[in-house]
């Protein structure tokens, strides 16, 4: 049931909205469009990057953009956290990456080879030093795939100043001072941990300008920024390989007398030749040896030509 306001209630709301009002246009809310796709760069970058550390499979999704007052951002934040101050070229001063603890017990669970099934939630910021070593290393792996997604603007190099547990130890900027937060959730083995990159305006002067245009395609260096961002993601992609070492051709009869234990002689041998293929298609020959460590191995002979290939080769001659 709704609460009927006093006319006093009424009138201190009116003046705490008055002057909230007041206080916020003081800061100029130039918003920067490529913002928006650096974020959703960031977020996807993520996705792709965070597996290849933690071994399974992950999901990050931007879920918040805001322009507000590092003050509001500070009162805020996550808590227990990690808090990583960080700076580099092309940016004027600090900026701060923070990691919730769900994003950081999670990932070292994952790291140290666990399945993260129950977590612990942490009721202070006490980390261990392992904790903030593992939390350090998700900080770089971040700041690798922030690199990336501002690449799409201007060239950049991030760097890892220092890790901290405590906000009260955090000085970037003025409170007063005008931030763009990005809010990124990212789950991994059933657990949704939240992280953020908080960039001061003092910090992105230098790249104001070109951070307030829209950019389709290439930049104006002439760098081919996509050709770049899927090189990137095309050498992160796994293969499965499988060598064929032999085939033969036996009766359905002698198949059916088959049973357990019985030997099929296939008489592969060192140096034997076998086709090596990807999704059922032949890449390579290969000779069968071993290594110094008795590990069976496959050196690569040939390159086989694929028949499209040689078909469109054929036609353009």
């Amino acid at each position: 049931m709704n609460r009927i306001l006093t006319p006093q209630e009424i009138e201190e709301q009116k003046g705490n909205l008055i002057d909230e009002i007041i206080r916020l246009s003081d800061f100029s809310f130039e918003r920067m469009p490529m913002l928006d796709i650096i974020g959703e760069r960031l977020a996807e970058n993520i996705a792709v990057a965070v597996p290849d550390l933690v071994r399974v499979n992950s999901e990050a999704s931007l879920s918040a953009l805001d322009y507000t007052p590092l003050a509001q951002v500070m009162e805020s934040l996550p808590s227990p956290a990690i808090y990583a101050v960080c700076g580099g070229e092309p940016l004027e001063g600090e900026f701060l990456l923070v990691m919730d603890s769900t994003m950081l017990m999670a990932g070292l669970e994952l790291m140290l080879g666990g399945e993260a099934k129950q977590l612990v939630p942490r009721e202070t910021g006490d980390f261990t030093a392992i904790e903030r070593g593992f939390g350090e290393k998700l900080a770089k792996l971040i700041l690798e795939e922030l690199e990336r997604s501002f690449s799409v603007v201007t060239d950049s190099r991030f760097d890892l100043s220092a890790i901290e547990t405590e906000i009260d130890a955090l000085n970037v900027a003025q409170p007063a001072s005008l931030c763009v937060r990005m809010k990124i959730s990212v789950a991994m083995a059933g657990h949704t941990g939240e992280m953020d990159v908080i960039l001061p305006y003092d910090a992105l002067e230098p790249i104001r300008g070109v951070l307030g245009k829209i950019h389709f395609g290439e930049r104006n260096d002439g760098g081919s920024v996509w050709r770049e961002q899927l090189s990137s993601q095309i050498e992160r992609a796994h293969l499965e390989l499988e060598a064929v070492f032999a085939e033969i051709e036996v009766p359905i009869q002698t198949i059916m007398d088959w049973n357990k234990g019985t030997t099929i002689d296939l008489f592969v041998e060192d140096g034997h030749e076998a086709t090596i293929t990807c999704a059922n298609v032949p890449m390579f020959r290969a000779v069968l040896g071993k290594r110094n460590n008795g590990a069976a191995a496959l050196q690569i002979t040939e390159e086989l030509e694929h028949e499209e290939e040689a078909e469109n080769g054929r036609n353009n001659h």
